[in-house]
This record gives C-alpha cells, structure tokens and sequence, in this order.
C-alpha cells in the first residue's frame, strides 16, 4: 500500500512541477503577437460562424471551434491563444508520462520504481524540448499540438484496453480510442496515420502476458479503425477530397529528396542549436539524394531482418519518427521542406529512445533510482534544454525579433526577406525595410514577390515625398503580377492621398476585383470598402459612398469609423434625421466620437439651432480637448452670435495651437483678430 501511495504521490508532484515549470519557460511569449499565418487563419474564422455547430464536420474543425471560443474570450488580446496551446502541450506531456509509464511497466526490463524514474524523464523531455516551440508559441502551430493530444489519448485509451485484467473496460477504452481519433483528423487531417503507429507499438511492445491476444486487438480495435476512417471519408467529403488528392501529388524524386530533410530533423533533435522559423536547404541537397536514400535503406533493412533482436524501444522509436513524418516528410511535396511543428509528435519516437538508454546507462535496476552521474547528467541536460527553449521563445516576442532572427539563419530565402520587410513596414520601420525590399526587388523571386517588393516600396517612397518613383513602383508592381490586389490598391491609395480621387476609385475598384477572382492566401482587406466609400463621398457618389460604407459595417459592426463615414453622407444628401441618429449611435468615446459631435455642430448650424450646436462642439471637445475643428467651430459660432469674446479667443486659440492646415491656421488668426475688437 505504501509503495502504490508514493508512486501515485511522486506521479501527482512529476504532474505539477512540469505545470508549472511549462508555465515558466513559456510565460515569455504569453504576450507574443499574432504572427504570419495567424492574422489569415483569425480572418478565415471570422468569415464563418458554423465551427459552433458539430454539423456539418468541417475542415481543422476542432482547431477552429478553439479559436473561436479564444475569440469570444479575449477577442484579439493574444493571451488566451497562447494559454490554450499551453494547456494542450501540458495535457500532451501527462499523455506521454503516462504512456511511458504503462509501456515501461509492463516490460520483464524495468521494476515499476525505475519504469516511472524513465518516464517521468520521458514526459520532462517532451515538455522542454526546444524544437517544439513552433507548435506552441506560434499560435497557428496549435493544429499540431491538438492534433498530437488526441493522437496520444487515443494511443493511451488503446493501450489501456489492450491491458490484461481489463476485461469489462475493453468497449469503453476502445471507444474512446476511437473518439479521441475521431478528434485528432479534425485537428489535423496528419493524424490519419494513428493506425500504422498503434500497430508499430503492438508489434514493438505487446509481446507479453501482461497484454490480450492480438485476436481481441483485430477484433475490437483496428477492424473498428478502419471501419472508423471508411465512415469519417464518406461523411466529410471536404477532407475526403483533400485526402484523395494526396493521391495525385505523391512524387518518388520528392520522396528521395525528402530522406536527406529526416536525416537532418533528427540532427536538430538531437542538437536542438539552430533552430529558425524557415529553413532553407541549399540546391545541391536535392542532387545528393541517393546517399541518404541508400542509408535509410540500410537501416530499414537491418531493423526488419532483426527486428526481435534489436530492442523493441529502438524499433518503436524509428517506426514512430518514420510514420508520423511521413504525411508531411515523404512522398508529398510541400512549399516547406522542414518546419518544426510537424517535429512535434514524431519527436515521442526518439525521446523514448533517449530515456530508455539513459536509464539502461545509469539506474540501479535493483533501486529503480539513477545513480549520482546520472542524476547529475540528468540535472544538467534539462538545465541546457530549459536554457535553450526559453533563448528560443524570446525571438516570438514581436515579429520582427522572429523575422530578424530568421534572417540571421536563412539569408538567401527570399521569402523571409518578404515577411521581414513586411513587419518593418507595419512597424513603420521604413528605413530598416528600405534594404531587404531592394534586394528582393532585384532578385530572381518569382514575380509574386518582386511585385510585393516594388509595391512596398512605393509605399515608402510616398512617405518620403517621392512621388514619382512612389508611383513608378506602384505600376511595376502591377505589371508583373497584373493579378495581385496589392499594387492596385497601393496605388489606389496613392491617388487619394493626392486628391486624385477618380483615379483612386478605379485602382481600388480594380484591387476589389482582384481580391474576387483570384486567391493568394491574402483575404481582402475589410477597408478596402471603406476606403471606395471615402473616394466616393469625395465624388459626391453618395449611393455608391452609402452602399460600400454598409458592406464595411457588415464586417465591422458598430465601428465608429464606418458609422462617421456613414453620419457624413447622410449629412451631404440632406438625410438630416438620419445623419443626427448615425452619429449620436457612435460608442466608445476619444477622437472618432469628438469628430461625430462636431459634425452635428455643423449640422444644427445650417438648421439654425445655435445653442444646441454650441452644446454638441462643447461635448466634441470634452471628448477630445485637441481637436481643432470643434475649438474653431465653437469659436466662430460665439464670434458670429456676438458672445462673449474672451471664451471665443480661448477656443480659437486652442484651435490654432493643434490645427495643422496653413489656410485654416490663417483664417483662425484672422478670427482672432476679431476678438480684440470691443
């Protein structure tokens, strides 16, 4: 009884020091901002709301439903994305311990003392690897990691209904294995390969009397597997298809190319120092490729023909890393060659490798406990990994630290001269994003890069005051990708920022079309349609100005800028009821509510009703002491009623000191001219 309650006791403190020691080696990047794909992902969220429902089954529908109970919890305040791929890499560990624990204890090798010292070093190792930051920082990582959770419950309901003396437990375990299947495909379509893996474990460890017979196995659980993935493929024909045209991608040179990217995968596991968000693989890899092929081979072959004599944890090491791998590292070509967070689950494989030798090295199999060197070695390894992860973390502070680190690692991936570029420019960097936008422009990018490149730069050049080059980049931007938005709406921009606002129309008309026809993984702008409502109320299109203005708030419900907008062509067709009631239903107060007051200022001047115009500029300025228009207009009005003059120059005087216009700054020292006459 004694020794059950404290190894139930030193399993319940392995659970909570590697909580809380998760939450200190990540509380860095609790903070850290949506980065490259998490703005498209949040935008692809918002254009449905159907991830509530549980029919139809979706594509990533799991992940999805997760972002948007994030959504409704913090809105785009990122710390509780972050806590969520948190508390699924947290859960994935317990998964691990817990596997480890069951495997290790039924093996004749290891007493029940030292099988939970090894796994307890397992879990620690697949909690503070650095090469799984990827998947938990970055929060579109968050379909590996959830993906991995279920994939590793299912693995732990399997293993727990094929364990002897579970009898009456065998549907209910099996069936949860099946569920939490059921949940890994919908959080990552990947994870369509746990039947292979369940079957690696079978034949690696459940050689025993500790297990059932494979016959039960056959029987209750991968018949129903299979049946399982049959009925999922025929009942959510979304990912049916995408599964299907796998088919037609698979590439043999890809493969082959694909045994040297393992190859180096299992070196940064191993080795986990220069870890970056894009790796770039020179040319001459894929000219190498027979080499490593020829390798793997080797090794392949040799583990198949002495498959019982190698150690079944050697065996199940490989066949895990190769089978969870090989969706994304195999005979399917991807735009990346390696990304970390599809290291994630493949890296259980060799983390059981590792505790396993380890503690063959140095336990004292009578104790259970490792020795002094070990214990020492141990202490040493997890304070090198802590190091490492939480140096690794601190570059996802801000997307510039992750894309300047990048740069660091990748210099000649064009594509991460984009991304850098790109978080210079939203930074309003425009010296720093000068260089790297330069160089791509002048490259051999393909043209969807190059365009970008020239289309920023003329957006730099415009804030600078060069606006002929400005606009030299725009249309060389246009002409080599006449298909991408961005030049047209760059230069649609361009135009409104000169008061060419004819022109300006037709650019973003033309962004707009763009935006319909062709996708780029670029979701159109929501303000592209208030921008073509701005250029038509400049216009006097008030019916087009109206009709964009609600396609924005479509998007954008109760945005204070759509509804001034709004306010403000009411007011020039004469819609005075309408104008009042849009901008008296503006919330949330500073600038844009000061603006909408000093619109109905205007408005009840041209109806006459002084006094209350005189008591909506005063609420525009109470709203927001510096701004000048609503200081002039109350000014003048108390001038042209004769008021009190002194109140009058303080207003005009508050006007000149944050106007920035010349012709209305001298109108204002006109005005105040008038004040010191009696």
């Amino acid at each position: 009884m004694s020794n059950t309650y404290s190894m139930k006791a030193k399993l319940f403190f392995s659970i909570l020091a590697i909580l809380v020691l998760i939450l200190i080696a990540y509380a860095n990047t609790l903070f850290s901002p949506f980065n490259f794909d998490d703005q498209a992902l949040l935008q692809h969220m918002n254009t449905s709301s159907n991830y509530y429902n549980f029919w139809p089954v979706r594509y990533r529908h799991v992940i999805y439903f997760s972002f948007k109970l994030n959504q409704s919890l913090s809105e785009l305040n990122p710390i509780s994305y972050h806590l969520t791929n948190l508390l699924f890499h947290f859960l994935s560990s317990i998964a691990v311990l817990l596997i480890a624990f069951k495997t290790f204890s039924k093996s004749r090798q290891w007493e029940s003392k030292a099988a939970l010292g090894l796994s307890i070093t397992a879990a620690f190792l697949f909690a503070f690897h650095p090469i799984h930051t990827e998947a938990i920082t970055y929060l579109s990582g968050r379909a590996s990691g959830i993906g991995a959770f279920f994939f590793l419950l299912a693995l732990l309901f399997f293993i727990m209904g094929s364990e002897r003396g579970r009898d009456l437990n065998i549907p209910l375990f099996y069936s949860l294995a099946l569920l939490a299947f059921g949940l890994a495909l919908l959080s990552k379509e990947t994870t369509l390969v746990f039947p292979l893996a369940a079957i690696s474990y079978d034949l690696c460890f459940m050689r025993n009397e500790n297990w059932r017979p494979f016959k039960g196995r056959l029987l209750f659980i991968y018949f129903p597997l299979f049946v399982f993935i049959g009925a999922f493929l025929f009942f959510t024909p979304m990912i049916s298809d995408l599964v299907f045209s796998w088919l037609g991608k698979i590439n043999i040179d890809y493969a082959l190319t694909q045994t040297r990217i393992i190859g180096y995968a299992l070196n940064i596991f191993m080795f986990p120092i220069n870890l970056t968000f894009d790796y770039d693989f020179p040319p001459h890899w894929a000219e190498l490729r027979f080499i490593p092929a020829t390798i793997w081979f080797f090794v392949l072959f040799a583990f198949i023909k002495n498959f019982r004599k190698v150690s079944p944890v050697a065996t199940f090491a490989l066949l895990w890393f190769l089978i969870t791998l090989s969706p994304t590292n195999s005979f399917l070509p991807r735009t990346d060659l390696l990304s970390e967070r599809n290291l994630y689950l493949p890296s259980l494989g060799p983390i059981f490798l590792i505790a396993y030798v380890f503690y063959y090295l140095f336990s004292r199999s009578s104790e259970g406990r490792l020795s002094k060197q070990g214990m020492t070695l141990l202490v040493i390894l997890f304070l090198i990994l802590g190091s490492l992860l939480i140096t690794r973390n601190s570059v996802y502070r801000t997307n510039i630290l992750l894309w300047e680190d990048t740069y660091k690692k990748s210099p000649s991936d064009l594509k991460v001269l984009h991304n850098l570029s790109h978080f210079y420019l939203e930074d309003k960097r425009y010296q720093q994003a000068l260089v790297p936008l330069l160089r791509l422009s002048r490259s051999v990018a393909d043209d969807f890069y190059r365009a970008f490149a020239h289309s920023n730069l003329g957006s730099i050049y415009t804030q600078s005051g060069n606006f002929e080059r400005a606009e030299n980049e725009f249309h060389k931007a246009i002409e080599l990708e006449p298909t991408l938005p961005l030049g047209y709406l760059n230069l649609g921009t361009y135009y409104a920022s000169r008061g060419e606002f004819r022109q300006a129309r037709e650019e973003f008309l033309r962004a707009r079309k763009r935006y319909t026809l062709y996708k780029w993984g670029y979701p159109m702008p929501i303000e592209l349609d208030l921008n073509l409502a701005r250029v038509n109320l400049q216009l006097q299109s008030f019916t087009e100005a109206e009709k964009y203005t609600r396609q924005y708030l479509q998007g954008v419900p109760g945005s204070p800028e759509g509804l001034l907008l709004l306010g403000r062509i009411y007011q020039e067709k004469g819609e005075i009821k309408l104008a009042e009631e849009t901008y008296r239903s503006i919330q949330g107060g500073g600038v844009t509510s000061a603006k909408a007051y000093n619109n109905l200022g205007i408005l009840y001047i041209k109806q006459k009703q002084y006094e209350k115009a005189q008591d909506a500029f005063s609420s525009s300025i109470k709203l927001y002491p510096q701004i000048p228009d609503a200081h002039y207009n109350i000014g003048k009005l108390i001038l042209d009623l004769k008021g009190d003059h002194t109140l009058a120059r303080n207003h005009l005087e508050a006007a000149l000191a944050y106007n920035r216009s010349p012709p209305l700054k001298q109108e204002i020292s006109r005005l105040l001219e008038q004040t010191l006459s009696p």
